[in-house]
This record gives C-alpha cells, sequence and structure tokens, in this order.
C-alpha cells in the first residue's frame, strides 16, 4: 500500500494515480462504522471509540501524549511522563485491588493549607469530644481515637466503640505531660493480665478495690480494700495510717492495734547471725527505777487523739534504758524545742525482767539458806 507521502506526490505533481492509490488513499480514511466510531449529541463532538483504543510505549517529548509503559497508562506532560491517575496519588498494587500512596503525607479534615500541610504520615486534626457526635472520632475496627472535653482538652484517649460517646469510660488516656492513665467505668472492673487472660492485678468494679492474683475480692476479705492473694514480700517499708515519722526510720509503722493471737513476734535468734556476745547486766536495780504511767493521747505526731494507754515516758526510761529509745525527727510540730521524738522499744524489758527475777531467785535461796541454817543450829536451853 502507497504510503501518505507517495500519494500526496502523485496527486499534486499531476502525475496520474492508479487503482490501487485510490483504494489507499480511501483505506487511509477512518469509516464511522466500519471502524465503530461515534460522536455524542453535545455541542462539543467527543469522539466515542467503543472497541477501545490501544496504546503503545512511546518516547514522544510532544506535551500531551499517552503511552503504555510496563503495564500503566502515563502521560507526558511538558516535562516528565506521570502515571494517570494523579501523578503519585494511589496507584494500584498487585492484582487483588490494593492501592499505595507514595506522593507524601496524607491530612483529613479541613485544618491544612499550602502553607500548613501535614505532617505526618497520616494525620487527622480532632477536636474536643462530645457524646452526640462521631464527627471528632477516628475508628479502626473496634478501637476509637478522640480528643478529651474540657477539663481535658489536649488528652490523648483510646476507647472501644461501645464507650466512646462518654470521656469517663475510656480504656487508655494519656496527657500532654505525659501521665498514664489505664481506665474502666464505675460498674467495670481494670485488670492487668499475662498470657492472655491470667489476672495479676484487677481493681473491682463499684468498689475499687485493689487485689493482686485474682480478679475479684478474696474470701472473707470483700470489706478490705487492698488484698493479696498469696504470699507478699516487701522489700522496703510500709505504712499503715503511721505515726507522722520520717519515713526511712521504720520498716513497718501502724497508728492503731495490730493483733498477733499468738501473742509473740518472732523474731532470728540463731547464734550463727550473732557476733560480740556478752551478758546484760541491767536488772533489778534498773527495773526498781522504772515509773509505769496512765495517759491519754494528744494527737500530735499522728497520735490518735483521746485515746487513754499505760506505758512510760520516753524521756524518763531514756536515762534508765537509753538502748531501748531512739530519736528520730517528727514529721508535725509536736514542741517549741524542735527536740526529736522518742521512740520506746519495751522488747529489751523482757530480758530486764528475766535478770531481776534470777536476782529476786539468788536472793530468796540465800534467805532459805540463812532459815535452814538457823533451824539445825542447836537451841539453847529454855527456863522452866
Amino acid at each position: 500500500m502507497a504510503t501518505r507521502n507517495e500519494l500526496e506526490n502523485k496527486f499534486q505533481n499531476g502525475a496520474r494515480p492508479s487503482g490501487d492509490d485510490f483504494a489507499a488513499l480511501i483505506n487511509s480514511f477512518l469509516h464511522k462504522t466500519e471502524d465503530g466510531l461515534t460522536f455524542d449529541e453535545r455541542s462539543i463532538k467527543n469522539l466515542r471509540l467503543p472497541g477501545g483504543l490501544k496504546l503503545g510505549d512511546s518516547n514522544s517529548s510532544e506535551p500531551g501524549t499517552l503511552r503504555l509503559n510496563t503495564g500503566r497508562v502515563q502521560f507526558y506532560d511538558g516535562s516528565k511522563w506521570a502515571d494517570v491517575g494523579g501523578g503519585g496519588a494511589f496507584q494500584p498494587i498487585g492484582t487483588t485491588g490494593a492501592v499505595t500512596y507514595a506522593g507524601g503525607n496524607v491530612g483529613i479534615g479541613s485544618d491544612f493549607a499550602s502553607t500548613s500541610p501535614p505532617t505526618y504520615r497520616l494525620e487527622v486534626p480532632l477536636k474536643s469530644n462530645t457524646a452526640t457526635s462521631t464527627s471528632e472520632r477516628v475508628r479502626f475496627g473496634a478501637a476509637v481515637f478522640h480528643t478529651g472535653a474540657t477539663p481535658d482538652q489536649g488528652y490523648a484517649y483510646l476507647s472501644h466503640v461501645q464507650q466512646a460517646n462518654s470521656n469517663k469510660s475510656y480504656g487508655f488516656r494519656q496527657a500532654p505531660s505525659g501521665e498514664v492513665y489505664i481506665n474502666a467505668p464505675l460498674t467495670q472492673s481494670v485488670y492487668l493480665s499475662q498470657d492472655g487472660d491470667t489476672i495479676r492485678l484487677a481493681v473491682t468494679a463499684n468498689t475499687g478495690h485493689v487485689i493482686v492474683g485474682s480478679d475479684s475480692d478474696l474470701s472473707g476479705a470483700s470489706a478490705y480494700p487492698f488484698q493479696v492473694n498469696g504470699s507478699a514480700f516487701i522489700q522496703s517499708k510500709v505504712m499503715i495510717q503511721g505515726t507522722n515519722v520520717s519515713a526511712s526510720d521504720f520498716a513497718l509503722q501502724v497508728n492503731g492495734k495490730v493483733c498477733n493471737p499468738s501473742g509473740e513476734w518472732s523474731r532470728c535468734s540463731d547464734i550463727r547471725v550473732k557476733e560480740d556476745i556478752r551478758d546484760l547486766e541491767a536488772g533489778l536495780d534498773q527495773l526498781m527505777r522504772v515509773r509505769p504511767v496512765r495517759f491519754r493521747y494528744n494527737g500530735k505526731a499522728g497520735t490518735p487523739k483521746g485515746q487513754e494507754s499505760v506505758g512510760v515516758i520516753g524521756q524518763e526510761i531514756e536515762t534508765i534504758f537509753p538502748e531501748m529509745v531512739e530519736r528520730i525527727a517528727s514529721m508535725d510540730e509536736i514542741g517549741s524545742d524542735d527536740e526529736p521524738l522518742r521512740i520506746y522499744n519495751g522488747s529489751a524489758l523482757t530480758y530486764v525482767l528475766v535478770n531481776a527475777v534470777k536476782e529476786l531467785a539468788g536472793r530468796v535461796k540465800e534467805l532459805e539458806n540463812t532459815l535452814a541454817q538457823l533451824q539445825q543450829a542447836p537451841q539453847p536451853p529454855t527456863n522452866e
């Protein structure tokens, strides 16, 4: 078939075209019916190609050129080839309908401008959460993210979709300063678990009891706000409404009564843990100087005001048994002289009593021996 240039030369130069030349000329035109071409009925006649348009690859530098390159339809904009569909917007990946976006960060909402574009890969600015609208929330499956309302505006919240209507029923919350809150509605419990469903720590619904090692109140302990299901080891100190003294002084402080059904407090007494062993000299003489008293606490230094008790005066017994009295700083004002608080430990007095009893027993023994000797001595004759 003659080319367009050949046909142009023949028809322009007056040469006599052949029948084949006329056939080639006719076949060089598109036929609406035979080639399936149509135009729409609007004022601007848009060409329709029901049979489709087949593109090939091209290296043309003509702006507006389309091509099919490595399976992608591309458009030449005068400076570069760009994929049709946004030049870097969502692009199909694979054959399952997946798409990707590699054009930069994505912002959702009306808070962005050319001078303040999104700075995160995905950024969704949210205003205060309200119970009547979901417009200020982001949902991923059953998880909902939102911000708090006054006075917790600016806090980050994570809630279940069924609990997101209330700012009090969230699961996790963090303040701008970094404080972290783990939460549940009042009628539900909070659990710290391990290996799925093994409860290690629970805060019970309604009562707020803290329970270690169980998900509910222990048997017989429903009135106690802190419960431990098992043994507990404390490395440092425990204060139970303790006397207001320096917290560094005692491993255990109890302001009130302590019950020990056995009546004894155990301590390690093995000789293998002791050194510098010597006899205790204190005994009856020192014991006779102790003045037992009745008194009422005045409420200072955390003492129970008005409670009657019996005991000794720390300043007095300190002069007799200084090792039984410890001086510590008080956290409350107890006087104008700012003297340390006297703390009395009377456990050593038991062993002073042992020495006093032994001393009295010795004296009784001597008296018994003297009496026996007097009874065995010859009696002077009596005058009748």
